[in-house]
């Protein structure tokens, strides 16, 4: 801690050239601190990682040319990825293997693998990184895990039928999860591995995120074709939005994936079949516009600087580079097959 100097008991300056000394002491004391600070912080690598749930690889993909430049072989189904360790590592969800799998960014390989219960298959870490909550849905289970042992801690049953997103709230306290087959958001405290609550959705909910402020949170429909919009204090459905575009049928329109800017003015949500994205005005609840993706669009990613968005194209097997400001996909980059979740190291 810095503390004003006590002129009774601080040495004086007695010349100018011990002044200059002590000057030139502090700035080289304040250089080396900032060096320390910034050499502590992880950069980016520009790339991007994409989870090909029928092949068994992560494709990596150069962030400025959007080639691909490695095809990294790991367990079976991946399918989820999350961030760990200041983006140092990368888990990925192996469905098909019942873990889930630590990638490191610099080398490329897997490190190791942290429990997730059987056939995980979408997951989130809290805030601080120490537990992970992963969806169990062929058990109607959730499983909560030491990220720092990667062993399991506990498994909390009987979140509804078919739970399938995880999400964790701003502050860390509870995870809002998606039950497919009872068409309810459940809520839960995963320290203590109880349920506290829950909400009747749409049909078939598939994933959600809460607004910047925490206030909402807003959950995609797959089968309804609509996203709710939950007020988190009441749990009650304060809105609907829904999706209509001349040339896009009504069975084809599934929400998937949905994204939000960091200052929460706008959403964008993929489509499935309908082979689009709606960008919606968070504020107004209005859809804007729909851009072009590939078929069967599923996940979405953001670059830092929410300049482009990237989603995968699960029958395609490609993703979709677009342009946020012109709103049209500027590149399509052929991955593995299926291509399930996109992830970008910026």
């Amino acid at each position: 801690m810095w503390t004003k100097a006590n002129p009774k008991t601080f040495p004086l300056m007695r010349s100018s050239a011990n002044m200059k000394l002590h000057l030139l002491t502090l700035l080289c004391l304040l250089t080396a601190l900032t060096t320390w600070s910034n050499s502590s912080q992880a950069e980016g690598t520009g790339k991007i990682f994409v989870s090909n749930e029928m092949d068994n690889t992560i494709s990596v993909i150069d962030g400025v040319t959007h080639e691909v430049i490695k095809t990294i072989p790991v367990g079976e189904r991946p399918r989820d990825m999350q961030w760990h360790n200041n983006k140092t590592q990368l888990l990925i969800a192996t469905s098909g293997s019942d873990h889930i799998e630590i990638l490191n960014i610099e080398t490329l390989e897997i490190v190791g693998t942290m429990e997730a219960g059987e056939d995980p298959e979408l997951f989130d870490l809290d805030p601080s990184g120490k537990i992970l909550v992963a969806s169990n849905e062929d058990d109607n289970e959730l499983t909560v895990s030491d990220t720092s042992t990667g062993e399991k801690i506990r498994t909390i049953e009987n979140v509804g039928i078919e739970p399938e997103g995880v999400t964790f709230s701003n502050d860390g306290k509870v995870v809002f999860v998606t039950s497919e087959a009872t068409n309810t958001v459940i809520v839960v405290d995963p320290w203590s591995g109880t349920i506290l609550n829950e909400a009747l959705v749409g049909s078939r909910p598939r994933r959600g995120i809460f607004t910047p402020d925490g206030s909402e949170y807003w959950v995609t429909n797959e089968l309804g074709g609509t996203v709710s919009i939950i007020d988190t204090y009441s749990l009650e459905i304060i809105d609907e939005i829904f999706f209509e575009k001349r040339g896009m049928r009504e069975g084809d329109i599934n929400p998937v994936q949905l994204i939000m800017t960091a200052s929460g003015e706008t959403a964008y949500i993929t489509l499935g079949r309908a082979m689009h994205v709606a960008v919606v005005d968070v504020k107004t609840r209005t859809v804007t516009d729909f851009i072009l993706a590939g078929d069967r669009v599923w996940g979405a990613a953001l670059t830092a600087d929410e300049s482009l968005l990237m989603v995968t194209n699960g029958a395609s097997d490609d993703i979709s580079i677009i342009d946020t400001k012109k709103k049209i996909a500027v590149k399509a980059v052929a991955v593995g097959r299926t291509p399930h979740t996109i992830r970008i190291d910026d």
